[in-house]
């Protein structure tokens, strides 16, 4: 049986940034069997391969006016390129939408994420390759006490509109034929910085990523 490819296309929740390692000094990011794709990989076992693709302050569609080469859309394109054949994606974004300097609505960062499931479908796939199935992730819940971090890229809105992204995610997800999961109903934010999982949120999103891979694919074979 031919190895399935997961690529999770995500940000710094995904690149697994360690709040507590950083706020101590010790370590910018969890380990690879703590982080979520690490303990997917674990879950799922040698016959599939995750790919990690997540970057810290990456956003769907939109470019960070303080900081360069954090838009999703233009490096999903590199990501595809790279890792194909690819079975399935796993898309989890739109923290960083939710910044003060963007000042979104919950619909319009569900929009970016639409944008990169078009991009998806659109792709050049090589020879051989299909078009992968599409996971689409509604991000956690950013922590009230953000608001009270010195210097924080992230406010009331912030709060808000990542309470009220979840619903407009699926209806993203239901339009474009995509699965879906709401990790704030699994993951809570750090107590330090209000914004990155913690290790165990990172264990339970893993849980519930590899039940969602898993019901995509039995319904796949079970497909006449």
């Amino acid at each position: 049986m031919a190895i399935k490819t997961v690529l999770c296309f995500g940000d710094s929740n995904t690149f697994g940034y360690d709040p507590q390692g950083v706020a101590s000094g010790t370590r910018f990011r969890y380990p690879v069997d703590v982080r979520w794709p690490g303990v997917l990989q674990g879950l799922l076992g040698p016959d599939w391969r995750i790919v990690e693709e997540g970057l810290c302050g990456r956003t769907t569609v939109h470019r960070d006016p303080f900081e360069g080469g954090l838009c999703g859309l233009d490096e999903l394109p590199v990501a595809l390129a790279s890792t194909q054949p690819i079975d399935c994606i796993v898309l989890m974004l739109g923290t960083n939408d939710m910044k003060t300097c963007f000042n979104l609505a919950a619909n319009d960062i569900a929009r970016g994420v639409e944008s990169l499931v078009l991009a998806i479908k659109r792709f050049p796939w090589a020879v051989g390759c299909r078009e992968p199935m599409i996971l689409v992730v509604s991000p956690p819940h950013i922590g009230e006490g953000v608001r009270n971090v010195v210097l924080s890229s992230f406010g009331e809105h912030s709060v808000r509109v990542s309470h009220e992204v979840a619903e407009a995610y699926r209806v993203v997800a239901d339009e474009q034929g995509c699965a879906y999961l709401d990790a704030s109903k699994v993951c809570e934010p750090s107590p330090i910085d209000h914004i990155h999982m913690t290790p165990q949120g990172h264990g339970e999103l893993a849980r519930e990523v590899a039940k969602a891979i898993g019901e995509m694919f039995s319904s796949l074979c079970a497909a006449p």
